[in-house]
């Protein structure tokens, strides 16, 4: 092993990169994510757990519309250290220590470790847009079109009495209120990209959530390839869902730095 990869040496990259204070803000907001998507979500989340929302609160159809809930909340706090940090790398260390707690967690209750590796690919997404124009033109005007387009196909598959409920997929016999807030929410947020072309990491974890459920799709049926996807009818509401998940998580991110921007500038002020 040479010296550039030992563990001491990727430890004294990292110090020498980022500081005392942004090591124990990453640090404290890969505990919090690890606590909220392993422990608190029960707690949180209507129904009590990542199916009951999708499916017995959400009235969603299936298969995979809960798989990608814990991850969903892991963007809040992934996108809130980054922008705090305002250093790439920031979301990737932090998906690291969210693994490696989730390494030990499992080591403790099983016996065995089972690696998350799509948290990874999540953090990555999350980090590539942030490295990406997307602010420019052309990107800064086809995601706001693009999101509030899948929100108008949402919304229109409920008023034409095509939604879908449940893990088979069958035609929804109650209000589809998944559709509902999905398609709504859609078009709030491709307006809010639409005002706030910056606002590139709402795009990244919309887009790696959309990655975590067809990843899913395609992987983790036991009949091969894509043996798992949902009946054609119900991939467009899913695919709206995963994208407003990722992407309202990550507004909140903003919206909580914002809030401590001014909290701390009229701090000043006073002072």
């Amino acid at each position: 092993m040479t010296d550039e990869t030992t563990p001491t040496y990727l430890t004294n990259r990292i110090k020498g990169y980022f500081s005392p204070q942004e090591l124990g803000i990453i640090i404290a907001l890969a505990v919090i994510a690890f606590l909220t998507s392993s422990f608190g979500l029960s707690h949180l989340l209507p129904g009590g757990s990542a199916p009951g929302l999708v499916h017995a609160f959400l009235k969603l159809p299936g298969p995979g519309a809960g798989i990608f809930i814990a991850s969903a909340f892991t963007c809040l706090w992934l996108v809130l250290g980054i922008l705090i940090t305002k250093k790439p790398g920031t979301v990737i260390l932090m998906s690291v220590l969210i693994v490696l707690f989730s390494l030990a967690l499992s080591l403790a209750k099983v016996g065995n470790v089972r690696l998350d590796y799509l948290a990874l690919m999540v953090a990555i997404i999350i980090e590539c847009a942030g490295l990406l124009p997307l602010e420019q033109k052309p990107w800064k005007f086809i995601f706001p079109s693009l999101l509030s387009i899948m929100g108008i196909i949402t919304l229109a598959l409920m008023l034409t009495n095509n939604a879908k409920m449940g893990e088979n997929g069958a035609a929804a016999n109650v209000f589809p209120l998944g559709y509902a807030v999905s398609g709504i929410l859609a078009i709030a947020l491709g307006v809010i990209l639409w005002s706030y072309p910056s606002a590139k990491y709402i795009i990244g974890a919309g887009c790696a959530e959309v990655f975590y459920i067809v990843f899913s799709w395609a992987f983790n049926g036991k009949s091969g390839f894509f043996s798992w996807a949902p009946v054609a009818p119900a991939i467009p509401a899913l695919i709206t869902f995963a994208f407003v998940c990722g992407a309202f998580m990550a507004a909140l991110a903003y919206g909580f730095y914002l809030l401590w921007t001014v909290y701390v500038q009229h701090g000043s002020a006073s002072t």
